[in-house]
């Protein structure tokens, strides 16, 4: 029993697991606050808050991440079902 890289594999699980399943609704989150920030709004005191296209670029970049990692995940899962079926090869493994 190799214990070192039993360890090693754990924590490539545990940093997969950190990325996907913190990493990702937290980008998220970060689109949704940035997109809230560009609209504008009308504040309590009756005053106008401009749309902020900084922020609304921002936030479609977050959105745009989490589609692609959401995209890529989908396409390592079925690699060998789309190779065997289609024969595309998306990621080089065959």
């Amino acid at each position: 029993m190799d214990f070192a890289e039993m360890a090693q594999s754990a924590l490539k699980v545990l940093l997969a697991g950190l990325i996907f399943g913190a990493g990702l609704p937290a980008i998220f989150a970060v689109g949704i606050r940035l997109q809230s920030a560009g609209e504008g709004d009308i504040r309590p005191d009756g005053t106008v808050a401009r749309p902020n296209p900084v922020a609304k670029v921002g936030a479609w970049i977050a959105f745009a991440i989490v589609i692609a990692a959401v995209a890529v995940g989908i396409l390592w899962i079925t690699q060998k079902s789309l190779h065997h079926y289609l024969g595309i090869d998306i990621f080089g493994a065959h």
